[in-house]
């Protein structure tokens, strides 16, 4: 871990600009993962309006800078809560729900706050979009991609940080038993409908803090950025990399955020990759990539010969 973290410390000195923001777009991307993996992944939720909250969480931090003249860091708090803060009241009501149900509901949701963004221009800026300032912290402006670069890879960190800590808590115990068997939990006596709400309340606000880094990041917010192509690539992220592990989400993210660097020639087939990725990790690899690294792990340690 300390080697990596030298590795992401340094990398900045080595990249090209366009090397650099996709590095960014990881980091952000990273954030996101871990948010929906601590919904679907640990607590068995399905929701395909991640990228509203993300988009609640972009639009609120950058108006509140645009409105006010805030400075970033608050904005950026504003913006995650009232994401998480909507998350909470999207929860509530569908606590009840699961599976094709729930799907549809956040499916909704998603179409909803799309038509918001795009009804209300004089605020929004509509489908034209929006552009957003460079972020000022304590005072100094942030205008190069490097010091933007350290400010996403302290909030990944922390993201990460805390969703691991999240996992280990009785929270994302509760979250796994409510995900393993609704009726084993409540026989325990974790309350269903809590736990539900309180993950769809975290999801959110992860999702509402990599929505306004992603603000500050791209400098311009378009509303079909935040569709349900974003939402079922955050849903790829999860999956490939591992469901309900944060080192899986993290694999996820960054694999498959510069998978386009791969795609150059092809991006009007980018979506038809994705729902291939996706169809062929839940057909034959399930478990993700970091199921496999664990059981190629598992491998190397049985095959080991004994030390005398």
């Amino acid at each position: 871990m300390l080697g990596a973290a030298a590795v992401l410390c340094v990398a900045p000195l080595a990249l090209g600009s366009y090397q650099l923001y996709l590095a960014q777009l990881m980091m952000i991307n990273v954030i996101a993962a871990a948010g929906l993996n601590l919904l679907t992944g640990n607590c068995g939720q399905i929701s395909l309006c991640h990228s509203s909250f993300m988009a609640i969480g972009a639009y609120a931090s950058a108006l509140v800078v645009i409105r006010t003249g805030l400075s970033f860091l608050p904005a950026l708090a504003i913006g995650t809560f009232a994401a998480a803060l909507l998350g909470a009241c999207l929860g509530y009501p569908a606590r009840r729900l699961s599976g094709l149900y729930l799907a549809l509901v956040t499916l909704g949701f998603l179409q909803l706050v799309q038509i918001l963004i795009e009804e209300f221009p004089e605020l929004t800026g509509g489908v034209r979009g929006l552009s957003v300032p460079k972020p000022q912290v304590l005072g100094y402006a942030i205008r190069s991609d490097f010091a933007l670069y350290y400010v996403l890879l302290g909030a990944a960190a922390f993201a990460v940080f805390l969703a691991d800590n999240l996992q280990r808590s009785r929270f994302g115990r509760a979250f796994n038993a409510v995900r393993q068997s609704a009726f084993a939990a409540q026989a325990l006596g974790i309350p269903l409908g809590r736990t539900k709400l309180v993950a769809f309340t975290l999801a959110a606000g992860f999702a509402g803090l990599s929505g306004g880094l992603m603000a500050v990041a791209v400098g311009f917010m378009d509303p079909t950025e935040f569709g349900i192509s974003t939402s079922l690539r955050q849903i790829t992220f999860i999956v490939v990399g591992g469901l309900g592990s944060v080192a899986g989400s993290v694999l996820g993210a960054v694999l498959l955020t510069g998978l386009p660097e791969f795609l150059r020639g092809t991006q009007e087939y980018a979506d038809l990759v994705y729902a291939a990725i996706l169809l062929g990790s839940l057909l034959f690899m399930p478990r993700g990539i970091k199921g496999l690294l664990d059981d190629l792990w598992s491998l190397r340690l049985v095959r080991k010969p004994a030390t005398p």
